[in-house]
């Protein structure tokens, strides 16, 4: 796989592993044909492709189309050497998601990375779908989303039905591995007929029930200009310097009217002063959009490290099926995840969604569904967090006890001076904002 990265650019040649990969895990009589002696292998590769009629569900056989540049010398070879070494594996069951994880962290920059395991399975667990649901994720990557949606869904036994799994991504290889992952979990999908920029092309008009997304960070050519004026800003313009909050209304214009969306946004968000940015966060509380926010451990990926939050919007808080038992109208819950370590642990996970679904009034699969430690976790009514200026911030709310949770001595002490600097920044623009919105309330 090194040599293969070597001498083609990363993104084609993790397209031609997905795609090996794929048929030597994918139950179709014909991947065997791969293993046998053969000439240049990416010919081979998509000969095999054809034959299976794989175009028609996933994509082009080659990467980038018919008119992509076929590989020769070097590539080819190691391409052919990969075909032989998987060909020769038993168990090739996980070898995909190996893959996915390779990618990202070895080629992960801005946008352009897999989500990981982990997360897809916190912010399906914080949207908690139910069987027979509508799940939509507007940048899908390679349907890591999707696949922990159905994962959960079952797992918890609530509802009827399958999953209905909607998926878009603006990158044709993006959207042909999410094909090749929903394909070998067995899961019936809709990837559109064509790679789509979700911000650009406007709602789906799904009315989705559960809306999982995570977006580029930060991103700036989104299509300010073009876009001004869309209804999905509802909430208000978003700023022209990033796309945050244009992802976060259009996945509150995908939902349906009991639904519910998790979406991934940077820290900065939470509480950065520039207006267009208050006024959104100020509308989503007021309207009572915003159901919880959970501030993730940093340097959670390892191609940035920018700080990042999940929010969890719902459409209808009051008790109903699709929330859970409890009206929680009229108020928000802060979780303070950042102290769990440098990667969510499944227990970590376990108790974060606990945290949501006691809150929420989803019962329990096992247990009384109680969370005893509430040293992590804060709900907040909407006033108070008006009178803090409308800063979303969890750790502005959540003051865990020394005593049950200490940020750890080594953790502290291995810092970064930048990221110590940036928090006190964060807290100094805080206390500078707040201050503005009292005076002109006065």
């Amino acid at each position: 796989m090194d040599v293969l990265s070597r001498a083609a650019t990363p993104e084609l040649a993790h397209q031609f592993a997905f795609q090996v990969i794929f048929l030597r895990s994918w139950p179709a009589p014909d991947r065997a044909g791969l293993a046998r002696g053969f000439g240049p292998a990416e010919p081979a590769l998509s000969g095999a492709w054809a034959r299976l009629g794989l175009d028609r569900f996933i994509g082009q056989g080659t990467p980038g189309g018919s008119q992509a540049r076929r590989l020769h010398g070097e590539a080819d070879r190691s391409l052919a050497a990969l075909i032989t070494e998987v060909a020769r594996l038993e168990e090739p069951a996980g070898l995909f998601d190996a893959c996915l994880d390779q990618y990202s962290s070895r080629f992960g920059t801005g946008g352009d990375y897999y989500t990981l395991r982990p997360l897809a399975r916190l912010m399906a667990g914080l949207a908690a779908p139910r069987g027979g649901e509508c799940v939509l994720d507007p940048v899908c990557g390679s349907g890591r989303l999707l696949i922990a949606a159905e994962q959960w869904a079952r797992g918890q036994g609530r509802g009827a039905g399958v999953l209905h799994l909607h998926g878009r991504d603006i990158r044709p290889e993006a959207r042909r591995t999410a094909a090749m992952n929903l394909m070998l979990n067995g899961l019936h999908h809709d990837l559109g007929d064509r790679a789509v920029d979700s911000l650009r092309a406007g709602p789906t008009r799904l009315s989705a029930d559960v809306v999982l997304a995570n977006p580029p960070l930060n991103a700036k050519d989104w299509g300010h200009q073009e876009l001004s004026g869309d209804p999905r800003w509802s909430l208000g313009p978003p700023p022209k310097g990033n796309a945050n909050f244009a992802w976060l209304q259009h996945a509150l214009n995908e939902l349906s009217p009991q639904g519910r969306a998790v979406v991934l946004l940077p820290d900065s968000a939470t509480r950065r002063p520039n207006t267009e940015e208050w006024y959104i966060r100020r509308r989503l509380v007021e309207r009572d959009l915003l159901a919880g926010v959970v501030a993730l451990p940093p340097r959670l990926f390892p191609h940035t490290r920018t700080g990042t939050t999940l929010w969890l919007l719902a459409k209808d808080k009051s008790a109903n099926a699709c929330w859970g038992q409890n009206s929680r109208v009229g108020e928000v819950l802060f979780v303070d995840a950042r102290r769990v370590g440098r990667r969510l642990a499944d227990e970590d996970i376990d108790r974060i969604c606990s945290a949501f679904a006691n809150w929420r009034g989803i019962p329990a699969d096992q247990g009384d569904g109680t969370v005893s430690d509430a040293s992590w976790w804060c709900p907040v009514r909407q006033d108070d967090i008006a009178r803090r200026g409308f800063d979303l911030g969890p750790g502005s709310y959540v003051q865990p006890s020394s005593s049950n949770i200490e940020t750890p001595m080594s953790e502290a002490h291995h810092r970064h001076p930048k990221d110590v600097l940036y928090e006190y920044f964060d807290h100094a623009m805080n206390i500078s904002q707040q201050l503005r919105h009292v005076l002109v309330e006065e």
